[in-house]
C-alpha cells in the first residue's frame, strides 16, 4: 500500500540546465526542515511563482534526491494563498511559520521517538502567534526573508560591479605591461583592499543585538533551584576539587542547554570586561570542528556572563580552565554558599536555552548570507559576532549537520578563515541598539492609543464642524432574527456547556449575523468567515446553506482544531479551513462575514470584500486597537478626510468607542463614537460602489460591541 503524502507547496523552479533549483529563502527553510525531520510524509511541490531571480538563492538539484518532489506552474496550484502552503484537507495552512509547525507536528505524530515536538518550544509556542502579535514570527516570516534577500542581492551586485571594474583595470594594466615587456599582475591580489561597502539591514542587527541579552526562560528560578540541588549533591562526593565544573551542559534530544556557575571573586564587571576584550580581539575562534562532537567547551574563569549572550569557544581557543584550585574544604564552603543568583544560563539559541523551529529558519538564512560572501566568516564576525557564534554552534549539532548535508549546504567551506572578500559591511547611521528594556522580539501586542479628555473634545468638535452624521438602518429581518437552535444538531450549537447567560448571548450574536447572511446570499455562493475562531459562525452558515461553500480563515491553530473536530462530527462537506493571516488569503469569494474581528482586522475584511466585489456582513470589535499598517490607513473614507479628521483624532474616536460596557457613565458617548468609526467604514464602502446599512444586533444586550455593517453592490440586492 503506497503512502499518501501531504503536499507542501513552495515557491521555486529549475534552472535552464536542470542542475539547480532557484528558490526564495522561505522555500529553502522548508526544504531544510523537511530534511531535518527525515520523515517520508511529504511531497514538496515547487511552484513557479515568477519570483525575481535577484531575490532567490540556488541549491543543487541533488538536494531533492531523497525527497518526493514535483514542479508546477502557478495556475495548477489548487489554492490561492501566499506560499508556502500545506494541504492537509480540510485544513489549508499558509505562511512559513504555520507550514513548518504543521510539518513538525506531523512528523512527531509519525515518529514520537525523535522528539521533534521539542522544536516547538515551551508549551509548543514557538512561532505560534501571528506576525501582528509575535515579534519572532514577524522577524522570521516577514522581515528577515526580505532584508537578507536584499542584502544578498546587494552583495552580488557589488561583486559584479567590482569584477567588471577589475577586468577593465586588468586589461588596461596588461596592455601597459606588455608594452614594457612585463607580465600582468593578477586581479585577485591578496593584498588588494576591498572597495565595496554594503549596509547591514536593521532587521539583521536586531537579531545580533538580541543575542546580547540574557536568554528568556520560563520558570528559570525553578530550573536553577533544581540545578543548584544537583550541584550541592555532587560536591559532597567530589574528592578532587579540580573535577568540579563551572560550565555544564544539559543534553536534550536535539541540542544541549548550557549554564555557568560564577566563580569566586568574579563579579559581573569582570565578566563584562572579558566580554569586551573578546569582542575586540580578532581571535574569535571556530566551534565548527567535527571533532568536538557538538559539545564544545566554554572557557571557565574568562567566560562572559549570561548578560552577554552566546559566547562559544572552539578548537583554536585557549584551553578551558574548568575545575578549581580550591581545597576540598574551600570548595564545600563555596558550594554551600551558592544561590540561584550565581547560576547563569547561556544564550545558545535564538529563543533561549533550547533549539526551536526559529533556529532552523535563521540557520538557513544565515547560511545563504555566508554563501553570498564566499564564506568569508571573518567578515561576518567583524560586524555580526554573536550571530556568527550562534551559527558556529549550530553546525556542531549532529542533526543540523546531517540535514545541512542533505540540503547540499557546503559545510567544507567553514574551515577557512583567511579569506579577504571584496565587500565590506557597515551599519548605517541611525541604526542603534534598542533601549535595555525594549523587548523588540517578544510576543506582545503593540499598546493601544490612550486619549485624554482634551483630545476627545477636540475630535468630537471636528466631527460636528465637518457635519458628519450617523445614519442608522435596520437589520434585513428587522426583529425576526431568531433561529431554532433546538432543531440543530448538538455540534452546530456554539457550546451548550457554557454558562447559561453566556450561551444565550453567543447564540443571539450568531443568529443576527446568520440571518443577515441568509438574506444577502445567493445560491452556490462562496462564503468566507474571517477571523473565524472556533468556527461558531461559519459552521452555522455551512449547516443552513449546504449548497454554498464556506471557508474559515483563522491564524490560531488551537481554535481551528476545535472547528475541525466539530466539522468532522457534523460530516459537513462544504467547509474548508485556512490557517493563515488574512493578507495571505487570496481566494475568490462572493460573501465575507466576520463576528468581532478585532481592530484593524475588521478593515482588512472590508478591504478584501471590496477587492473581490463581494457582499459583506461585518460585526466589528476592539475599536481601540485600530492603527495604521503598511496597507491600512485611517480614516478610511475620503468623506472623513475631507472633513479634516486626522489620524490621531480618529484613534481618539476608537479609544472612546471601546467605552461601551453597559451601565458605564461614558456608555452613551462610547456608543456614539463606535457609530462614528463604523460610519467611516460604511462611507468607505459607499465610495467603492456599495450600498450599506449600519444597524444593531438584537437585542442590544447580547454584546456591548453590537454594530452590524451590511453591504452589497447595485447588482447584488438582498433576497427580499
Amino acid at each position: 500500500m503506497s503512502l499518501s503524502r501531504t503536499l507542501v507547496y513552495v515557491a521555486g523552479r529549475r534552472n535552464t540546465a536542470g542542475t539547480q533549483i532557484l528558490l526564495p529563502l522561505p522555500s529553502a527553510a522548508v526544504l531544510f526542515l523537511v530534511h531535518y525531520c527525515d520523515c517520508d510524509l511529504f511531497e514538496v511541490v515547487f511552484v513557479d511563482d515568477d519570483c525575481d531571480a535577484s531575490d532567490c538563492v540556488t541549491l543543487s538539484f541533488a538536494a531533492l534526491l531523497a525527497t518526493q518532489h514535483s514542479f508546477r506552474d502557478r495556475s495548477s496550484c489548487p489554492y490561492h494563498c501566499d506560499l508556502p502552503v500545506v494541504c492537509d484537507v480540510p485544513v489549508i495552512r499558509s505562511g512559513l511559520c504555520s507550514t513548518l509547525r504543521c510539518l513538525i507536528k506531523k512528523c512527531h505524530a509519525f515518529n514520537p521517538g525523535k522528539h521533534l515536538h521539542d522544536l516547538l518550544g515551551f508549551r509548543g509556542g514557538s512561532l505560534k502567534a501571528c506576525a501582528e502579535v509575535s515579534g519572532w514570527t514577524k522577524l522570521c516570516e516577514i522581515e528577515l526573508p526580505s532584508s537578507v534577500a536584499s542584502l544578498i542581492s546587494a552583495i552580488r551586485s557589488k561583486v559584479s560591479e567590482a569584477t567588471i571594474e577589475d577586468l577593465a583595470k586588468e586589461s588596461e594594466h596588461s596592455h601597459q605591461e606588455e608594452d614594457k615587456g612585463q607580465s600582468a599582475r593578477p586581479t585577485n591580489d591578496p593584498g588588494r583592499e576591498p572597495q565595496c561597502r554594503v549596509a547591514l539591514p536593521e532587521d539583521l542587527m536586531k537579531l545580533e543585538w538580541h543575542f546580547k541579552k540574557p536568554p528568556s526562560i520560563h520558570n528559570d528560578d525553578k530550573l536553577k533551584r533544581a540545578l543548584l540541588s544537583q550541584i550541592k549533591q555532587e560536591a559532597e562526593t567530589i574528592k578532587d576539587p579540580r573535577e568540579f565544573r563551572f560550565t555544564r551542559d544539559i543534553p536534550h534530544a536535539h541540542c544541549m542547554s548550557r549554564f555557568r556557575i560564577r566563580q569566586p571573586n568574579q563579579d559581573k564587571a569582570q565578566n563584562e570586561e572579558v566580554q569586551n576584550r573578546n569582542l575586540r580581539s580578532n581571535g574569535i575562534h571556530d566551534s565548527g570542528s567535527e571533532s568536538c562532537g557538538g559539545r564544545c567547551e566554554i572557557s571557565g574563569p574568562e567566560s562572559p556572563s549570561q548578560k552577554d549572550g552566546c559566547e562559544i569557544s572552539g578548537p583554536e581557543s585557549p584551553t578551558p580552565k574548568d575545575g578549581c584550585e580550591m581545597s576540598v574544604t574551600e570548595l564545600a564552603e563555596f558550594v554551600s554558599s551558592l544561590t540561584i543568583h550565581e547560576i547563569d544560563f547561556v544564550h545558545l539559541y535564538s529563543e533561549g536555552i533550547d533549539i526551536t523551529v526559529a533556529d532552523m529558519i535563521l540557520f538557513t538564512y544565515i547560511y545563504f548570507l555566508l554563501q553570498s560572501t564566499d564564506f568569508d566568516r571573518m567578515l561576518i564576525r567583524e560586524h555580526l559576532p554573536r550571530i556568527s557564534r550562534w551559527f558556529d554552534h549550530m553546525i556542531t549539532l549532529p542533526e543540523v549537520r546531517r540535514a545541512a548535508v542533505k540540503t547540499q549546504f557546503d559545510l567544507s567551506r567553514f574551515s577557512d578563515f583567511k579569506k579577504e572578500f571584496m565587500v565590506k559591511f557597515y551599519v548605517p547611521e541611525g541604526i542603534k541598539p534598542p533601549d535595555h528594556d525594549q523587548m523588540e522580539l517578544s510576543r506582545r501586542l503593540r499598546g493601544k492609543y490612550r486619549a485624554i479628555k482634551p483630545d476627545i473634545t477636540k475630535a468630537l468638535d471636528k466631527i460636528k464642524a465637518g457635519n458628519i452624521e450617523v445614519e442608522l438602518g435596520s437589520h434585513p429581518r428587522n426583529d425576526q432574527v431568531q433561529l431554532d437552535w433546538e432543531s440543530f444538531p448538538a455540534r452546530v450549537d456554539p457550546g451548550r456547556d457554557l454558562p447559561k447567560k453566556r450561551h444565550q448571548r453567543k447564540c443571539e450574536q450568531l443568529e443576527n449575523l446568520a440571518t443577515a447572511v441568509l438574506e444577502v446570499h445567493r445560491p452556490a455562493d462562496i462564503i468566507v468567515d474571517f477571523c473565524s475562531g472556533g468556527g461558531h459562525l461559519g459552521i452555522v452558515i455551512a449547516y443552513l446553506l449546504p449548497d454554498c461553500k464556506v471557508y474559515l480563515v483563522e491564524n490560531n491553530e488551537d481554535s481551528l482544531l476545535r472547528a475541525r473536530s466539530r466539522i468532522e462530527d457534523l460530516k459537513l462537506q462544504n467547509v474548508t479551513i485556512f490557517q493563515c493571516n488574512q493578507d495571505y488569503f487570496h481566494e475568490k469569494f462572493n460573501l465575507g462575514v466576520c463576528l468581532h474581528a478585532c481592530g484593524v482586522a475588521t478593515d482588512m475584511v472590508l478591504k478584501q470584500c471590496i477587492e473581490n466585489q463581494a457582499r459583506f456582513v461585518i460585526c466589528p470589535c476592539c475599536y481601540g486597537g485600530i492603527q495604521d499598517t503598511h496597507f491600512i490607513s485611517y480614516p478610511r473614507s475620503q468623506h472623513f478626510r475631507n472633513a479634516g479628521i486626522e489620524y490621531k483624532e480618529f484613534l481618539t474616536l476608537g479609544h472612546v468607542a471601546d467605552q461601551t460596557e453597559f451601565n458605564m457613565a461614558l456608555e452613551e458617548q462610547g456608543k456614539y463614537c463606535m457609530n462614528l468609526v463604523d460610519t467611516d467604514r460604511s462611507l468607505y464602502a459607499q465610495e467603492h460602489g456599495y450600498k450599506t446599512s449600519l444597524c444593531s444586533l438584537k437585542p442590544l444586550s447580547c454584546t456591548p460591541k453590537n454594530n452590524l455593517i451590511i453591504g452589497y453592490r447595485d447588482n447584488q440586492e438582498c433576497q427580499r
